[in-house]
């Protein structure tokens, strides 16, 4: 018997390394984990797949990861959606958590962040994540 995912994660990264090291960490992790190159794409496997949480990049060619997020915000506005994104970004990416993003977390990934900020965005809209200010560490 195949035990039911932990919950459907959606990741939306240019880097196709990223998308893949999300996908292997998660899946061995109890999660069902999709990824999408492209913003366009991601719009569609959302669409599609209906996930539970997106982790999204903010710098894509084509749709930007802010577009895509206000996308997602119009359609679904009680999908978390997590930014995933270079140190670079970050007021950037409070911009994004004033217009409905869950929460940032920035490259290189801190894992055990991560996996705690996925698993408080599944927990729904007023989880904490705990450990917030040790996310560079």
């Amino acid at each position: 018997m195949v035990a039911k995912p932990l919950g459907r994660i959606l990741v939306i990264d240019d880097d196709p390394n990223i998308v893949d090291m999300v996908i292997d960490y998660f899946g061995s992790s109890g999660y069902a984990v999709i990824g999408a190159h492209h913003g366009g794409d991601g719009l569609m496997l959302a669409e599609h797949e209906q996930p539970d949480v997106v982790l999204l990049d903010l710098r894509m060619a084509g749709l930007s990861g802010v577009e895509v997020l206000q996308q997602m915000k119009l359609r679904w506005p009680e999908l978390p959606v997590v930014i995933v994104s270079g140190a670079g970004d970050a007021a950037l990416a409070r911009r994004c958590l004033k217009r409905g993003a869950f929460d940032y977390v920035s490259k290189p990934f801190n894992w055990e962040y991560l996996h705690r900020c996925v698993g408080a965005a599944l927990a729904g809209p007023d989880a904490v994540v705990a450990g917030a200010a040790q996310q560079g560490a």
